[in-house]
């Protein structure tokens, strides 16, 4: 009996030692969990004038955070298994965190320059938290390979996401909260259904272990596919992916411009990863996965270009192209090999830097007029040049035209849609090529409208863009000098991704 006793304690011990060293691991979630006490203490604590305090707090917090990622991040991380399975440390997720982090550090600087929405965002912490908790919920779902640990970080991404949508007043702010969380419980309800059936199939929640693999291979190939499909509608949802994509414009249209900022990568490139380890997973499944993401990545591309022809908002128009390119980032994943990953990898992390810099500068003119309507562009172009011609560049990297980012992105995620349809003959994959070159082309005509109503229609708005010094104008350079840098030198970038372990 001592002997048991002592075994069993050395056990309790070694996982107690176990959970220790995970715990250390995870120093930027707990980051993010001390700068969101923070902000709630200081809130509950102070009265009159919170805007300056909280402000400081979540920008410093922020930059802490990016600047120790930055500093402390090795492409020669060990990949490491963390409490029993749940999480998996990689490079690559640390990758994508610091994308995660730039992404909030802009939307709060977003938001202090915000002439609309300052007292809204800063006169209490609930956009803070909520803010925090959503890059709390981002940083976990790239770090899952456990379902259940998938299901929860995808639900605080989600809860939060709703939260930030519905703060504040308005009937288009309650009506798009409203739709939002009505259309993201019942993606997630068919979400967890599908993982119940394939835990029952399998009898793991490990993505990655041998009992999920083997019980995958030998249950029958019909419900086994139901149960992905079940599983892919919640990840589609957080996507904002065909056809799951309704929720998006209004949701784009009724959110401030900061909060959309967060909304259009944030949760769109964790549900990437996300999407990745489900692929990589369920292989052995007789599922094609290149026909059913290549006819969503096709259908995407198709709706989300031409829908965005008929807007008349900046915001509904690049929230249909954010469906397109979420069609995008699929026709990556459907390839399901090393020039597919880091072709998607690329991608997706030059569309974080494109999105920061297009609605950081569209919030820019939002400040000099009120609105993001069309009609509010017209003639700006004279009265604001440099902004105008920053916002001409982005437009041209989002079309993916030369000499700019968007343009090696396509072309490296086009390269490598090719060469595996002419190794594999695969005729989906000729179609997914195809009609994405054409609503590339589509893509022009839609970005290209606002610098049209910029330098070539007149305007009887008196704005008067006094001659001094703004931070605005540093800001939207520094987003849009990386488009450049890009598209001379990817090689640096894609030398990097190919040093990267990216583990699903």
């Amino acid at each position: 009996m001592p002997g048991a006793d002592m075994q069993r304690a050395d056990e309790l011990s070694q996982q107690l030692q176990r959970l220790t060293e995970g715990v250390a691991y995870l120093w930027p979630e707990i980051i993010l969990v001390a700068g969101l006490l923070l902000v709630l203490l200081f809130d509950l604590l102070f009265k009159q004038r919170k805007d300056i305090g909280l402000a400081t707090i979540s920008i410093s917090v922020t930059s802490f955070l990016l600047v120790a990622q930055l500093i402390l991040y090795r492409v020669d991380i060990e990949v490491k298994d963390l409490f029993e399975g749940l999480l998996t440390v990689s490079p690559g997720a640390a990758l994508i965190k610091i994308g995660f982090t730039l992404t909030a550090l802009v939307a709060l600087v977003m938001a202090v320059h915000s002439k609309k929405h300052y007292q809204e965002y800063f006169s209490s912490s609930e956009w803070l938290i909520g803010l925090f908790a959503l890059l709390l919920g981002a940083f976990l779902m790239t770090a899952s390979s456990n379902l259940l640990m998938i299901y929860i970080s995808i639900e605080v991404v989600s809860i939060s996401s709703y939260l930030l949508t519905g703060l504040g007043r308005g009937k288009r702010k309650s009506e798009a909260a409203l739709k939002y969380l009505l259309y993201g419980a019942a993606a997630s309800a068919v979400m967890l259904y599908g993982m119940s059936w394939l835990y029952g199939l399998t009898g793991s929640l490990d993505l990655s272990t041998d009992t999920f693999l083997v019980g995958l291979a030998a249950a029958q190939p019909a419900t086994v596919t139901l149960a992905i499909l079940m599983m892919l509608a919640g990840v589609l949802f957080k996507l904002g992916a065909f056809p799951l994509h309704i929720w998006s414009p209004d949701v784009y249209e009724a959110t401030p411009l900061p909060t959309v900022t967060v909304f259009s990568i944030v949760p769109k490139l964790a549900a990437v990863f996300v999407l990745f380890r489900l692929v990589a997973a369920t292989q052995v499944a007789e599922l094609d996965w290149q026909l059913w993401l290549g006819i969503i990545a096709i259908g995407g591309m198709t709706v989300g270009n031409f829908s965005a022809l008929w807007q008349r908002d900046a915001k509904r128009m690049l929230a249909y192209s954010s469906i397109a390119h979420a069609a995008f980032l699929l026709s990556g994943i459907l390839l399901a090999d090393q020039a597919g990953l880091e072709a998607t990898v690329f991608y997706a992390l030059v569309y974080l830097i494109m999105n920061l810099a297009v609605f950081y500068l569209v919030q820019v003119f939002e400040n000099k007029t009120g609105s993001v309507s069309y009609e509010t562009f017209n003639g700006l172009g004279k009265v604001m040049p440099y902004t105008s011609v920053l916002l001409l560049v982005t437009m041209i990297s989002l079309t993916g035209l030369p000499p700019l980012a968007g343009f090696n992105a396509k072309l490296y995620l086009f390269s490598a849609v090719y060469e595996s349809y002419s190794a594999s003959n695969q005729t989906i994959l000729f179609w997914v090529l195809v009609i994405g070159l054409l609503n590339t082309v589509v893509a022009l005509f839609y970005y290209i409208r606002i610098p049209y109503l910029l330098f070539f229609k007149h305007t009887e708005q008196t704005i008067q863009d006094r001659p001094q010094f703004k931070w605005q104008v540093v800001w939207g350079t520094l987003l849009v000098l990386p488009l450049f840098l890009l598209f001379f030198r990817s090689d640096w970038f894609v030398d990097l991704l190919n040093s990267i372990n990216f583990v699903f």
